[in-house]
């Protein structure tokens, strides 16, 4: 079969639509639910919406047999510019207006060195890429809430926030370029 005869199909099975879902993988969307506005207003009862889903989805966690770790739940959330300016601030950081800087989230190996490693990376390819680097925050944790074993392969979670370019438009055109 050519390509021609193949445009709109999927790899998987070349008698059905190509579209996002592909019942092979039925099981990888188990345990996923969506709160979201729709007309972008911003509101505490869409993160309690968020966490009702969360609170229902605890036979998801992927706990072992312990019942202690699982592998991992939560949610994203819009950037809160209040909360990151604080966060930054705490750690000598100082963030322009709302959307005039990207945060990162990074999971980096416990090993100093490693970890260190990574970060001048991090910042190196920024600055490869034409983007100032503001600084790195470490994110609070609470590792005694944890089983033995989540603890014993628990990354160090880091923040990074980097600037928007003056010649880059707020939204989109900065999203993507980061």
């Amino acid at each position: 079969m050519n390509d021609e005869n193949n445009i709109g199909k999927n790899s998987m099975n070349n008698n059905t639509p190509n579209t996002l879902y592909e019942n092979s993988f039925e099981h990888d969307s188990c345990g996923i639910g969506a709160v979201v506005s729709i007309d972008g207003k911003k509101s505490h009862s869409i993160v309690d919406n968020a966490l009702s889903i969360v609170e229902k989805l605890e036979h998801r966690a992927g706990k072992d047999a312990s019942g202690e770790t699982g592998d991992g739940v939560g949610i994203l959330a819009q950037v809160c510019h209040s909360f990151f300016k604080k966060a930054a601030e705490a750690s000598g950081i100082t963030l322009g207006g709302e959307r005039d800087y990207g945060v990162g989230m990074f999971f980096f190996p416990q090993d100093k060195l490693l970890r260190a490693q990574a970060m001048r990376m991090v910042e190196s390819l920024s600055k490869k890429e034409g983007l100032n680097f503001l600084g790195w925050r470490e994110v609070p944790v609470h590792p005694e809430v944890l089983g033995k074993r989540a603890r014993d392969c628990m990354p160090v979670i880091m923040n990074c926030f980097i600037e928007r370019p003056e010649n880059v438009a707020k939204g989109l055109e900065f999203d993507r370029r980061l």
